[in-house]
């Protein structure tokens, strides 16, 4: 009998936390959004923005679209094979030449042009999981002593780089932990690819591009204005990714249930960004598809560092400039930020107005850090601002 009842209150845990029916509250919705794995190369990604939405039967249109990204796999042709790589920093353009092995550390032959394949270190391989992850002081620890060996190869004009699988584990990708300053591109490859590699042979690197999926949701105005509030939902790898998406993301998904049937002047587009835990590819698509309708933008709105109520709400804007929709009764107690460097700077420079919308003034110190978690939301700051951002769209 205890089994059993154990088994049905296992069940009802999974529908209420797993089953999107049950998210009354934004905190709620944090907590399903956070147990999924969101980084942009899962599985998960996909199905979270595919199902997002699918089951609160709004009356509201709701649109799938599709954002090209360049992964960080690679495609590594050996002669007429091909085979998978896969690379700590993404590889920009295809890169080709002959295969040379060397050492780490070993004096440089003539590598010109040459792709030059290495080991694994010690110290890439004990950092694997933990890599680009931000020490206490916001430094990004990577594989100092392969840094300074890649930028001697880079210098000696080699055209790339392979690295092989390490002795311990033979079933993964080599890797090195280089920095995103090292400008010099090259891929891991399995032991398959390795043991193909001899040399003299001609290699291909090519970078492996892919599309991501990221929702929208419109409420149709009855003029030809658009309102445009965005919410980042991807993540990064780092923490649960909660202070620039988890908490915005979660009080969107309650303001479209909320703002289900308001009529508005304004078409009101609730956008979901998908990307590499900034939103950026996402951003940048829906720009595009933007500047192709022949619509008047009123403005761009970023749910941005907001959820933990560590402050009041405040508003960023460029130069801290005041746009004629803040006239309005509920921007009255509203302190208006400078705007720094954003995904919301394609937007402005396309001529469109842009805001962002936050909460606190240190929480950016903690993104992209293990600090970074859904502990750091408030479920009551969350509801207020789903309460002020509804009272506002009903006006527009």
């Amino acid at each position: 009998m205890n089994t059993f009842l154990s088994f049905i209150y296992a069940l009802y845990v999974t529908f209420l936390y797993v089953n999107p029916l049950s998210l009354d509250s934004p905190y709620e919705t944090a907590e399903y959004f956070a147990s999924y794995d969101r980084h942009v190369d899962s599985w998960e990604n996909a199905e979270l923005f595919e199902s997002l939405g699918v089951d609160l039967d709004l009356n509201m249109d709701r649109l799938m679209h599709d954002a090209p990204f360049q992964t960080f796999y690679t495609d590594v042709t050996i002669g007429d094979e091909l085979f998978d790589g896969y690379s700590s920093m993404r590889v920009e353009e295809p890169i080709q030449g002959d295969v040379i092995h060397i050492e780490w550390d070993a004096p440089i032959p003539d590598v010109t042009d040459k792709i030059v394949v290495l080991p694994m270190t010690e110290a890439s391989f004990e950092a694997r999981d933990d890599a680009y992850h931000l020490d206490h002081y916001g430094e990004v620890l990577n594989d100092e002593a392969a840094n300074r060996y890649l930028t001697k190869l880079k210098e000696a004009g080699a055209a790339g780089y392979l690295i092989t699988p390490h002795p311990d584990a033979q079933d993964e990708f080599g890797f090195v932990h280089v920095s995103a300053w090292l400008r010099f591109n090259g891929t891991g490859v399995g032991t398959e690819t390795a043991e193909m590699l001899t040399d003299g042979q001609t290699v291909t690197i090519e970078p492996y591009e892919s599309e991501m999926p990221y929702t929208e949701f419109v409420q149709t105005g009855t003029t030809d204005e658009e309102v445009i509030v965005m919410a980042r939902l991807d993540s990064s790898g780092y923490g649960d990714h909660a202070l620039t998406g988890l908490g915005g993301a979660s009080i969107l998904y309650q303001v479209i249930q909320a703002m289900d049937d308001v009529k508005t002047k304004a078409t009101i587009r609730y956008v979901f960004l998908n990307g590499y835990g900034e939103g950026y590819e996402a951003s940048t698509h829906y720009l595009g598809m933007l500047e192709e309708r022949d619509v008047t933008t009123r403005t761009v709105m970023l749910l941005d560092l907001i959820g933990t109520g560590d402050t009041d709400r405040f508003v960023k804007t460029h130069g801290m400039k005041s746009y004629p929709f803040m006239d309005s009764a509920a921007f009255e107690d509203v302190e208006v930020r400078s705007l720094g460097v954003s995904i919301l700077d394609e937007y402005r420079q396309a001529g469109i107005d842009v805001i962002s919308m936050n909460d606190s003034l240190t929480a950016s110190q903690d993104v992209f850090t293990e600090d970074d978690t859904i502990d750091r939301l408030s479920d009551d700051a969350m509801r207020e601002h789903v309460d002020w951002l509804v009272e506002w769209l009903t006006t527009q």
